[in-house]
């Protein structure tokens, strides 16, 4: 019992010596209930200083979007963050042309995220903001406030403004800022801010530090863009384009380091500092965009300091680049190519630069078309002229930016058919990877005649690989004129304009790969004369579920699964042939080893001999035996 006591005496000790205190998050809503102590938005604040008037150090007061009017000023003298919930554009402080907006005495507070517009105190310091002995205001835009010292903002001995918009302020000392007695003011955009005698955009009076910040377009008598006395330091600024002096210096002690103005600081007082244009991205009225060009003399000649590893530019980038910082709130780097549907594929890259869904175009064949060709007698040889069929093919397949497949667009060109037979065209996937479930659809196949089943999606029912039938009869593709045994396979026939059909996959979203769809392996076929069964594939390639396996090893054919041969002779002569382009078949009747006379070498070895056999080389072939039509 006495260790336990002890140990609740200890833990009590603890809570009450505040070793154990947590921060508490308290909100401001012009929605919220207005209930004290507001630690939801539901029961939020309507007022931001109530919040703040209640927090304690450590605490944090997020205030949801909305424009505050405020009927006096927001006084924060406890280390307290009030911050945005969304941003600067959407959180609007109002002084409403008659009150300060905000007042900061605290080393720990710290006010981020706002638009602050509209202060006033014309007899004091600092319409906007007055920084009192510490504190800082970071990401905030300030702007068309009015005070006797720092219209926008007043400095008095230290504090921080950090990646901020100042403009549109008016005062007799510093219209945009004033620094007394300490103070640090880096990385904003300092523009258009008037000062009736000292410091347009910024007014240092005794002691202050401005670091990389553009000072432009500011008005004023004495330093329309910058006024520097006893011990004011200015690092890695642009001071250019100001309505007056660029810069004004009094007293003594000042400094201005890697800072790029006109006239050219003397040495006296600058370090390594320029006077050439700074080379701004926009300086159009309205459209003025202070990042500099890739050619700019300010890029890269800077001074580093530490707070940079942490502090990121006014565009949220990293602050140092290259090694060295730049002059100015903004970092350059390389632009990054247009990307305008934003899939993270530049648009030069990008075959749908306006499509998030789609981005690559992938063919197969690369190159154009390739060809395939037919004998129909399967399993008997028939007349080995390889013009049963004749059908040019390509497929297109578009990826998305993560390389997923999205559709394939797959063109077939029926060009000649020497056949009394009435074929059918389908092709099987190269492998199961695709599940069917996952083809969405199959459009653009021509089916007229009855026999072939399908799923709702299109693809043939009844087959464990995802299989397609473009047509089924190549009678209805082309029109037979009578005057021969097919079309377009004898010279003296009239000529039959080929016909061709388009095929659309589509595919279940983010789910398959290029590989995994293995186009090039494809497995084409022809069906004979409308019987289903009888199927006709590539030498070595497998038929499909729905094949009448009992015609293998018969008359001519040589089929032994056993040994993974499928589709040919003895001598390993096929019934279908794949060319990887546009080929010249022969003429009705005429055998193909007598019209391409390396095809049978090239058959027998396996495709090991002569794989340019369908090659317009000396020796290769009979070009009298070739179909062409005038």
């Amino acid at each position: 019992m006495k260790k336990r006591f002890f140990l609740l005496i200890v833990v009590t000790g603890l809570f009450a010596s505040g070793m154990f205190a947590t921060s508490v998050t308290r909100y401001v809503s012009p929605t919220g209930s207005n209930t004290p102590p507001y630690l939801t938005l539901g029961t939020a604040a309507h007022e931001i200083r109530n919040a703040v008037n209640i927090s304690n150090n450590g605490d944090v007061v997020m205030v949801d979007d909305g424009t505050y009017i405020l009927p006096t000023d927001i006084v924060i003298t406890k280390g307290i963050t009030v911050s945005s919930i969304n941003g600067s554009d959407v959180t609007i402080v109002d002084g409403n042309n008659s009150v300060r907006c905000f007042y900061l005495d605290h080393a720990d507070a710290v006010i981020e995220g706002f638009t602050i517009q509209n202060g006033k105190y014309l007899t004091g310091f600092g319409g906007g903001v007055n920084i009192k002995n510490d504190g800082t205001v970071r990401n905030c835009t300030i702007k068309n406030s009015q005070a006797r010292d720092g219209g926008g903002v007043a400095i008095d001995n230290g504090g921080l403004v950090e990646n901020c918009y100042i403009y549109g302020n008016t005062a007799i000392y510093g219209g945009g800022i004033r620094l007394l007695n300490g103070g640090e003011v880096r990385n904003c955009v300092i523009k258009g801010n008037t000062t009736t005698l000292y410091g347009g955009g910024v007014n240092i009076w005794n002691s202050g530090i401005v670091k990389n910040c553009v000072i432009t377009d500011n008005t004023g008598p004495n330093g329309a863009g910058i006024r520097t006395r006893n011990n004011g330091h200015v690092y890695n600024c642009i001071i250019y384009y100001n309505n007056g002096d660029n810069y004004d210096v009094n007293g003594s002690g000042y400094h201005y380091y890697n800072t790029c103005t006109t006239p050219a600081l003397p040495g006296t007082y600058s370090t390594n500092s320029i006077s050439s244009v700074p080379l701004f991205a926009d300086l159009t009225p309205g459209l003025e965009d202070y990042r500099l060009q890739s050619a700019s003399p300010c890029i890269d000649v800077g001074m580093n300091f530490g707070w940079m590893n942490t502090v990121l530019d006014l565009d949220g980038n990293n602050r140092i680049v290259n090694g060295i910082v730049d002059m100015g709130p903004y970092e350059y780097s390389t632009p990054l190519p247009a990307d305008t549907d934003g899939d993270g594929v530049a648009d030069i890259d990008d075959d749908y630069p306006n499509d998030f869904d789609r981005a690559y175009n992938n063919f197969y064949p690369a190159g154009g078309f390739g060809s395939l060709a037919y004998e129909d007698l399967w399993p008997g040889r028939g007349d080995y002229d390889f013009n049963d069929l004749i059908i040019d093919y390509q497929f297109k397949t578009v990826t998305n930016a993560s390389n997923y497949i999205v559709e394939t667009y797959s063109t077939f060109v029926v060009k000649a058919f020497g056949a009394y037979f009435k074929n059918g065209f389908g092709f099987q996937f190269a492998n199961n990877n695709i599940a069917a479930a996952d083809i969405v659809s199959v459009t653009g196949y021509d089916l007229q005649e009855g026999y072939i089943a399908l799923e709702a999606n299109g693809i043939e029912t009844g087959q464990s690989i995802p299989t397609i039938i473009v047509y089924d009869n190549a009678y209805n593709i082309l029109q037979h004129t009578g005057n021969s045994i097919g079309v377009n396979t004898e010279i003296l026939a009239p000529y039959v304009t080929p016909d061709t059909l388009n095929i659309l996959i589509d595919y279940t979203n983010n789910t398959y790969s290029l590989a995994e769809l293995d186009i090039p392996n494809f497995n084409p076929f022809i069906m004979v004369d409308m019987v289903r069964e009888i199927e006709v594939h590539l030498p070595d390639y497998l038929p499909t579920d729905r094949a009448d396996q009992t015609l293998f090893g018969t008359i001519d054919d040589d089929t032994n699964p056993a040994n993974d041969k499928y589709y040919k002779t003895v001598s390993n002569l096929p019934w279908a042939i794949n060319i990887p382009e546009t080929f010249e078949y022969p003429i009705e009747k005429k055998d193909i080893t007598a019209v391409y006379l390396k095809f049978a070498q090239w058959a027998e070895s396996g495709g090991t001999l002569f794989q340019d056999w369908y090659k317009d080389e000396p020796g290769y072939r009979n070009n009298s035996f070739i179909y062409t039509h005038y």
